[in-house]
C-alpha cells in the first residue's frame, strides 16, 4: 500500500471515530436536556399500564445512560389499589423505570421494559398481602424487581411480627412458556431463603410455590388448585433432613379438611377437620418412630409455653398420638389438648407399657434459674405383673401384689437423662433411702432402681 492511500485509510479511521463518539454523546446527552417532570402525569399512566401498579411521583425525574437507560425517580409513591389508603404501600426515593434508548430520544413512554426498587422498606399488613394476591393471580405486567430491600409485616395493632431482609424479588412473566413467576431471595429468622412462584395461564386454576432453606436444608413444594373462592384444595410436602412430610387440604363452604395421604411412610401424620365460621378445629396428630426425648423438646415445649397473643381466636382440639415410639418401655399413648381463649390445656396424657399396663400423666413445663424443666407426675396401673418382671428383670413372686406405682419424672431440656422421685407403690411411701431422687441415665440403671425399690 502505497502512502498516500495509507494516509487516505487512517483519515477515514479517525473520522469514523469522531463521528460515533459524538453521536453516541449526542444521543445519550440529549434525554438529559429534556423535561422530564413536564411528563409525569405520562409516566404514570403508562407506569400502570405497563405494570399495573398505581405510581405518584413527586420528586424529581431524571434520566440515567448506565447501566441500562432508565428513567430515576427520586420520591415515588406506589399503590396496588386506586383508592387511597392511610398510608402508601411503598414509599422509595430509587425508583428506575427501563424504557428502550429509542423510546426516551422520542420521549414515548407507552412501552416500557422493566422497573426496580432498590434499598427501600416495605411495611405490610395482611390486608396488603391480600392486595398482593390478586396482583399475582389478576394481573398481566412487565418485570418488578426489588434488590437490597427489608419487609416488615405487621399486624392489626401496627406491631412488627416479621421481618425479612430481600436480596432480590424477580415478579415477571415469561411470554414463551406463558407462566408468570414470583422469585424471592432472601432471610427470614436467620434463614437464607429462596422462594419460588409460578402459575402457567395454560393451567390457570394451578399454582405452584416452592421454598428452599438452605441451612437447615429444607425443602417445601406446594401445589393449589383453586376453583373459586368456595372450592380450592392443595396438596404440600416438605423435605427436612431425613423427614418426608406430606399433606393434602380441600376447603368447600368455609371448611377446610386435612389429611396425610402417605400415612405408612411418613412419621408426622395429620388428620383434621376445621369449620371457619365460627372458627373450631378438631384435629388428630400421629407420631411415630421417633425418640421422647426429641418430642419433650421439640413440640410439648411449644404447646406449655406459649405466647397467648399468637392464638388469637384459635379453638379447638387437638389429639397427639404416639406410634411406635424409639423407646424400650413405652410404645404408643396420646395427649389431648383443649385451644380455649387464647388458652392450651392439656385435658389427657396417656401412655402404654407394652403388655404390662398404661401411664396417666400430668405434664407441666418450668423455667428455673435459666433452665427449662420438663415435670411429669405419672401413676402407672399394671396389667400383667408377669411381663412387669420381665421388663424389670424381677422375680414375678416380688411383683404380683403390686396393682400401682405413683411416680414423678423430671428433666431440663436438651438433656436425655431424667430424675425420679416421689415414688409410691400402692399409695405406700418408700421408706428407705430410694426415696430420694434418683438419676436414670438408661434402661438398665432404671432396671437396678426398680428391682432395689421392689426388694
Amino acid at each position: 500500500m502505497n502512502k498516500i492511500k495509507q494516509n487516505k485509510v487512517t483519515f477515514i479511521l479517525i473520522l469514523s471515530s469522531i463521528v460515533i463518539i459524538f453521536s453516541s454523546l449526542t444521543i445519550l446527552s440529549l434525554p438529559v436536556l429534556f423535561n422530564y417532570k413536564s411528563k409525569v402525569t405520562n409516566i404514570e399512566k403508562n407506569f400502570y399500564n405497563n405494570f399495573k401498579i398505581y405510581l405518584n411521583s413527586t420528586g424529581k425525574i431524571s434520566y440515567k445512560p448506565f447501566p441500562k437507560p432508565h428513567l430515576l425517580i427520586e420520591n415515588a409513591s406506589l399503590n396496588l389499589s386506586k383508592l387511597q389508603k392511610n398510608k402508601d404501600l411503598i414509599n422509595t426515593s430509587n425508583l428506575k423505570i427501563f424504557l428502550s434508548l429509542r423510546n426516551i430520544y422520542l420521549h414515548d413512554f407507552k412501552k416500557l421494559i422493566s422497573t426496580e426498587i432498590s434499598d427501600t422498606n416495605l411495611d405490610l399488613k395482611m390486608s396488603d398481602i391480600r392486595d398482593f394476591r390478586n396482583h399475582l393471580y389478576l394481573k398481566v405486567n412487565k418485570p418488578i424487581n426489588f434488590k437490597n430491600c427489608k419487609i416488615f409485616i405487621k399486624n392489626k395493632n401496627d406491631d412488627v411480627i416479621i421481618i425479612s431482609t430481600i436480596k432480590e424479588i424477580s415478579y415477571k412473566i415469561k411470554n414463551k412458556v406463558k407462566t408468570k413467576y414470583f422469585i424471592v431471595n432472601g432471610q427470614v429468622f436467620g434463614l437464607n431463603f429462596k422462594s419460588e412462584w409460578k402459575r402457567s395461564y395454560e393451567t390457570p386454576k394451578s399454582s405452584f410455590h416452592n421454598v428452599d432453606i438452605f441451612n437447615p436444608k429444607i425443602e417445601m413444594k406446594n401445589i393449589f388448585v383453586f376453583e373459586n373462592k368456595k372450592n380450592f384444595k392443595g396438596n404440600s410436602k416438605i423435605n427436612y433432613l431425613q423427614e418426608k412430610l406430606e399433606y393434602e387440604f380441600n376447603f368447600n363452604n368455609n371448611e377446610i379438611l386435612i389429611s396425610s395421604p402417605n400415612y405408612k411412610k411418613t412419621n408426622f401424620n395429620l388428620e383434621s377437620k376445621i369449620s371457619l365460621n365460627p372458627f373450631y378445629f378438631d384435629g388428630i396428630f400421629t407420631i411415630k418412630n421417633k425418640k421422647i426425648e426429641k418430642i419433650i423438646d421439640n413440640i410439648l415445649l411449644n404447646l406449655f409455653l406459649y405466647d397467648e397473643e399468637y392464638l388469637s381466636n384459635f379453638n379447638g382440639k387437638l389429639k397427639i398420638k404416639f406410634n411406635s415410639l424409639n423407646n424400650k418401655l413405652i410404645k404408643n399413648g396420646s395427649l389431648e389438648f383443649l385451644f380455649n381463649q387464647k388458652k392450651i390445656n392439656l385435658i389427657n396424657a396417656n401412655f402404654f407399657l407394652n403388655q404390662i399396663g398404661n401411664i396417666n400423666s400430668d405434664i407441666y413445663f418450668v423455667k428455673d434459674e435459666g433452665e427449662i424443666k420438663f415435670i411429669s407426675t405419672n401413676e402407672l396401673k399394671i396389667e400383667n405383673h408377669i411381663e412387669f418382671a420381665k421388663a424389670f428383670q424381677v422375680g414375678s413372686n416380688k411383683v404380683k401384689n403390686i396393682k400401682q406405682i405413683n411416680f414423678n419424672l423430671e428433666k431440663n431440656v436438651e438433656d436425655t437423662n431424667y430424675v425420679i422421685n416421689n415414688v409410691k407403690i400402692n399409695n405406700k411411701e418408700i421408706e428407705n433411702k430410694l426415696d430420694k431422687p434418683f438419676l436414670i441415665k438408661n434402661i438398665q440403671n432404671l432396671r437396678s432402681y426398680i428391682r432395689n425399690v421392689i426388694n
